[in-house]
């Protein structure tokens, strides 16, 4: 990890390209000398970012490093070492949309308690601001998934491959046993009895001839979807309500419930849930926690502490949930200015991961990041470095007038030098 500066000029870190080399049969022929395994095994170790500048070496070294042998292994290699986490902020020019920037950084996800600060690495930077209404980002096996304002994307980091999906789009799920991203539309319609009804369609991500949207059919219960979703383990969970189909009463025959997607099956099923965990919009808040799903219900602040309820999904088939009661010191969060919380995980050691939910544009000051222990009820604070902490940084970037600068984090990501191979819509 480089403890070098992030330059003021962002534009300096982005990847520059190399020009084709003169003597690409001399460089191909050093290449091709090489036997596979060692080949392999070089290529896994280069870091991500340098893979994608020597694929301007030549068309056999492009070749090399596109091809899914390679692909996998760097990312079987990548699942071995220690995980990062994203940091998405974006300076959200209002009435500017040319000098939107959405700024993507990375850094180590360690569980030591012995950090005081963390050193960024800049990934990528976006032309795009991010959506306030929804307080979503996750990575999912190399690529992230974000809500911007204007919609849902699926990007990269490690070779800046963005995708703009269908506005129609709400969640985005992976299969670890397929190997495949998957997005999910579950839009409503009313039929002339006026009676809610759901059309659920999927898109397979990378997987050859385009947008190619696939209706599904036989959901388990009526019901009506609330919030954003979590992918774990291949089933993307979200917050709805079920209902009976005989009713004509919704409101009052309604029953809170987290709809089951499986990535992989493509089935939807349900879990029973109580009231507490099925919220609406921007109020809900699912996580994985341990492996599990969990939701947060966060109750209003008191002189001492800030309580939230931490549920788990102890068991999906039996709709069993267990329940924490946790209590985050209200002395720990006075060195922050925004009064939003926002959960967004837990690390490899139980740890929620809880900060602001904007960057401070009024005054500069350092951004942190609380890591929550739900055993012990202790909390621990570590700076992250680079987030708009630069009085020329954020005059530079439009940091500045107030303006709410909306923050996502996502946990657990790994570097992948996968591409999605047959889209290539850009932001």
């Amino acid at each position: 990890m480089s403890g070098d500066r992030i330059p003021i000029d962002l534009k300096k870190a982005t990847v520059a390209r190399l020009a084709a080399s003169k003597v690409e049969s001399k460089e191909e022929s050093k290449l091709d000398s090489l036997h596979y395994d060692l080949k392999m095994a070089i290529m896994t170790r280069v870091p991500a970012k340098s893979l994608m500048k020597f694929r301007c070496v030549s068309k056999m070294w492009c070749s090399f490093i596109r091809s899914q042998e390679l692909v996998d292994s760097f990312f079987a290699v990548s699942s071995t070492t220690q995980p990062r986490f994203i940091v998405s902020f974006s300076n959200n020019a209002f009435g500017k949309p040319e000098e939107k920037l959405t700024f993507v950084f990375s850094y180590p996800e360690g569980s030591s308690s012995s950090s005081s600060s963390l050193v960024p690495r800049f990934e990528m930077a976006l032309p795009v601001g991010l959506r306030a209404s929804q307080g979503y980002c996750a990575s999912l096996h190399g690529f992230l998934s974000v809500y911007i304002d204007h919609g849902l994307i699926v990007c990269n980091p490690s070779t800046e491959q963005v995708l703009n999906l269908p506005k129609t789009t709400q969640f985005v799920g992976y299969d670890p046993i397929g190997g495949q991203h998957k997005a999910l539309s579950v839009h409503l319609r009313h039929p002339s009895s006026g009676r809610p009804h759901l059309l659920h369609k999927v898109l397979t991500l990378g997987g050859g001839g385009g947008w190619r949207w696939r209706d599904i059919e036989g959901t388990p219960v009526p019901y009506i979807p609330v919030s954003v979703g979590v992918c774990i383990n291949g089933v993307i969970y979200y917050g709805g309500y079920t209902y009976n189909n005989s009713t004509t009463d919704f409101e009052n025959n309604k029953n809170p419930a987290v709809m089951c997607f499986d990535v992989r099956s493509e089935k939807v099923s349900f879990i029973q849930a109580p009231s507490a965990v099925v919220l609406c919009g921007k109020d809900a808040i699912f996580i994985e926690y341990n492996g599990k799903l969990a939701s947060i219900f966060v109750h209003p602040p008191d002189a001492r502490s800030i309580p939230f309820a931490l549920w788990i999904l102890e068991d999906a088939q039996k709709h069993e949930w267990s329940k924490q009661s946790c209590l985050f010191p209200s002395s720990a969060w006075e060195s922050v200015s925004c009064r939003r919380m926002s959960f967004h995980g837990a690390n490899t050691a139980g740890e929620i991961i809880i900060s602001t939910s904007v960057v401070n544009t009024l005054k500069v000051q350092p951004f942190y990041i609380f890591y929550y222990n739900v055993r012990t009820n202790c909390v621990r604070r570590v700076r992250l470095l680079g987030i708009g902490d630069n009085e020329e940084f954020q005059r530079s970037y439009g940091f500045q007038n107030g303006y709410e600068c909306y923050v996502r984090v996502a946990p657990h990501h790994l570097d992948s030098i996968a591409f999605l191979k047959n889209h290539h819509h850009h932001v």
